[in-house]
C-alpha cells in the first residue's frame, strides 16, 4: 500500500499526505548524496593508494633527492593521478557539503512532524487488530523508506 492509497481512503489528510511526500523525498535526497559521498571517497582512496603505491613500490629512488621527486612528479602518469586525486577531493568536499543539507533538511521536517503530530493526523480509530491508521502509516514508513517517526 502506498502513502496515496493511504490518503485515498481517507486514512490520511491532504496536508499529511503532501509532508510526509516532501519528507520521503527529502530521505531520497540524503540518501542519493550519501551515496555519491561514498563513491568519491572510494575514487579518493583509490587514487592515493595508486599514487603511494607507485611512488614507493616501482620508484623509490626517486624519494631521495629534490631532482628525482621532481623528475618522477613530471612523468604525465603521475601528474595525471595527482590532478585526479585533487579532482576528488573537490568533489568529496563538495558531497559531503550536499549530504549535511540534505541529511539537516530532512532531519528539520522530520522533527517538524514528529513535533506536530497531533495537528497532522485524524483523531485515533483503531482497527480490528488494534493499530490505529497513524500507526499502519508510521510502520509503513518505518518499512518501506527507513523513516522512523516514533521518536526524535
Amino acid at each position: 500500500m502506498s502513502l496515496q492509497a493511504f490518503r485515498d481512503n481517507g486514512q490520511i489528510p491532504g496536508i499529511t499526505y503532501t509532508i510526509l511526500t516532501e519528507l520521503i523525498k527529502r530521505k531520497q535526497k540524503k540518501n542519493t548524496w550519501k551515496r555519491r559521498e561514498a563513491v568519491a571517497s572510494l575514487s579518493l582512496i583509490a587514487c592515493c593508494g595508486s599514487l603511494i603505491l607507485y611512488v614507493f613500490f616501482f620508484h623509490p629512488e626517486s624519494l631521495s633527492s629534490m631532482k628525482g621527486f621532481h623528475t618522477l612528479i613530471s612523468r604525465p602518469g603521475v601528474l595525471l593521478i595527482l590532478f585526479l586525486s585533487v579532482l576528488f577531493i573537490i568533489v568529496f568536499i563538495f558531497c559531503r557539503g550536499e549530504r549535511e543539507d540534505a541529511e539537516d533538511d530532512f532531519d528539520d521536517l522530520r522533527d517538524e512532524v514528529i513535533d506536530r503530530a497531533d495537528e497532522l493526523w485524524l483523531k485515533e480509530q483503531v482497527d480490528f487488530k488494534g493499530d490505529s491508521a497513524r500507526y499502519v502509516i508510521m510502520n509503513y514508513l518505518k518499512k518501506e523508506f527507513d523513516i522512523n517517526l516514533f521518536y526524535k
